[in-house]
């Protein structure tokens, strides 16, 4: 039985790995070359343009051959779905074969294309190459002269006038990214040449921009394209490339590259307890919680108290939240408290200062109280925080349930509520604090109007086939059902037609008709008429079901 289960389970993967096979198979790249036209003599240098394209991963090499010697090879990183590239060749006298082929990202290779290629004439002679001098900063670009036969265009890059590969910006910031290229083709670039997006993140709604200005061989040109900078974060690139009058893409791929930084807000810092306004006997212990709320991981969260730094916390593991307390036995006098939060980045944030009181103690035992919440008004369905700290009491109570003397409790109300904390005196007397907690209710859904029932009318001529019926509605008829009059006709070919009067009655909401001749013996007729008050269809004696339209 195992035997068997292992040998169905070789299977299924057998044919699951021929499957893939079959789909990686399939996905070839392609590869395309622009046709060229004109005459072309040996020893001239032709520009060749190739367009590759990949479903999968992308393009990342294509090759060039002539009469399949390799001529030409170029690598693309990133890899592109789709991307024109030139290759240049000098031009041989005879027949020759040229062909290119495509190789993807996922280690799949596209059918060659190929093309003939005959050049006549003898070579040109080759060209006279002046004495090198001492290098220079900037590239040495030979701009090939043009000959009797059709232009060649190509392109250099030269220099990257504005941002420079990796250049920071702030999400959505604008700024203008400047190519500096040089024309070392045959032809005169005008203003129907256009740089034109290729691949990447374009970071524009432009897809292509015209060359500036007429650009000989030899000049060159700084090219221009105002960019904004994507809103998520990280790396972002696009390319660019020059293409002809004609679509024909020649030249490098000029790469947009620049990283998107995007600020992290700073932390907050928040004295929790005790409240604002506050006021202790000296020589009590007053209990100070602090918090530090991070929109990235916090470093430590300080109290400060009277501007000096009295108690730190921190944290052992990433957390964006950072809670302290403190014991603090002060003396008599008035205080300011606050508390610094700080994240990993070095961002600090103060919080709101909370000023009180420590006075002096009386002979007896005072009762303090400070009952507060975070919010007084809320929506229903939000929470709010309550808090007290009672001082010198024997029992607190909050709505009749005990509590202690410093606490904070989350409540949400459905509806406005009061909450009383009661404090039991030293002497046994109670002290009653209340606050209301005002909740505010949705509006109420309104309610959609009755709609008004469309009148139906059965005035005017109705016909079917040998029949027509003219029917009137009762003058000046106020309720629903109204009595309605006219006359039926019958016709048969070229036969007299029969006539006779008929009288009924009509629902006008509904459409319920019927109507009756007034000949002995006649006919009548029973059915509705439609809302749009054109087709009028029921049973006619004698007939059977009939339509009749207006």
């Amino acid at each position: 039985m195992k035997t068997h289960k292992l040998k169905s389970l070789l299977f299924v993967l057998l044919i699951g790995v021929i499957a893939l096979a079959a789909c990686s198979a399939s996905a070839k790249p392609t590869v395309k070359f622009t046709p060229i036209s004109g005459q072309i003599s040996a020893g001239q240098e032709i520009a060749f343009q190739v367009t590759a394209s990949d479903s999968g991963k992308g393009i990342v090499r294509v090759e060039f051959l002539v009469d399949n010697a390799a001529a030409g090879d170029a690598k693309i990183d990133p890899p592109q779905k789709s991307i024109a590239l030139p290759f240049k060749w000098m031009a041989v006298a005879g027949q020759h074969t040229v062909s290119a082929r495509a190789y993807s990202a996922d280690n799949a290779t596209s059918d060659p294309d190929t093309m003939v290629v005959v050049a006549s004439g003898a070579p040109a002679p080759a060209p006279t190459v002046a004495p090198t001098g001492a290098p220079t900063a900037a590239p040495t670009v030979v701009v090939p002269t043009a000959g009797p036969g059709p232009c060649a265009n190509n392109a250099a890059f030269i220099a990257d006038v504005t941002v420079p590969d990796g250049t920071p910006f702030q999400p959505n910031q604008q700024f203008n990214k400047i190519w500096r290229v040089q024309n070392v083709g045959s032809c005169t670039w005008n203003p129907k040449y256009q740089l034109a997006s290729v691949g990447g993140e374009r970071m524009t709604n432009l897809t292509q921009v015209a060359v500036p200005s007429n650009i000989a061989p030899g000049q060159t040109a700084d090219l221009l394209i105002a960019l904004t900078a994507p809103a998520a974060g990280g790396v972002h690139a696009g390319q660019w490339q020059l293409h002809d009058e004609n679509g024909a893409f020649f030249g490098p791929v000029l790469v947009a590259k620049i990283n998107t930084i995007v600020p992290v807000p700073p932390p907050q810092a928040a004295i929790t307890s005790p409240g604002a306004n506050f006021s202790f006997a000296a020589g009590a212990d007053v209990y100070i919680t602090f918090q530090g709320v991070g929109n990235t991981e916090l470093s430590s969260v300080a109290l400060f108290i009277n501007n000096t730094q009295v108690s730190k916390a921190t944290s052992r593991s990433a957390t964006r939240t950072i809670t302290g307390s403190f014991k603090w036995q002060p003396g008599v006098g008035s205080y300011t408290l606050y508390a610094i939060a700080t994240d990993i980045q070095g961002q600090a944030t103060t919080s709101g200062k909370i000023t009180g009181m420590i006075t002096q103690p009386q002979p007896q035992c005072q009762l303090a109280v400070n009952f507060r919440a975070d919010s007084y008004n809320i929506n229903v369905g939000q929470s709010t925080v309550l808090r007290w700290d009672v001082e010198c009491a024997n029992a607190v109570y909050l709505n009749g349930q005990g509590v202690t003397g410093h606490e904070a409790r989350s409540v949400a109300p459905n509806v406005t509520t009061a909450y009383t904390l009661r404090s039991i005196k030293k002497d046994g007397s109670p002290d009653d604090r209340t606050i209301t907690i005002t909740v505010n209710q949705p509006a109420p859904t309104a309610v959609p109007p009755t709609p008004v029932p469309q009148r139906r009318n059965i005035n005017g001529i109705w016909r079917s086939g040998d029949y027509s019926v003219e029917l009137t509605e009762a003058l000046g008829c106020s309720s629903a059902e109204c009595g309605i009059a006219g006359r039926m006709v019958h016709q048969v070919g070229t036969t007299t037609p029969q006539i006779t009067d008929v009288s009924g009655t009509f629902h006008v909401y509904t459409g319920a008709v019927s109507w009756a001749t007034h000949l002995l013996g006649g006919q009548s007729f029973s059915g509705s008429v439609n809302a749009s008050s054109n087709q009028m269809c029921g049973n006619l004696t004698n007939v059977g079901n009939i339509c009749f339209s207006k």
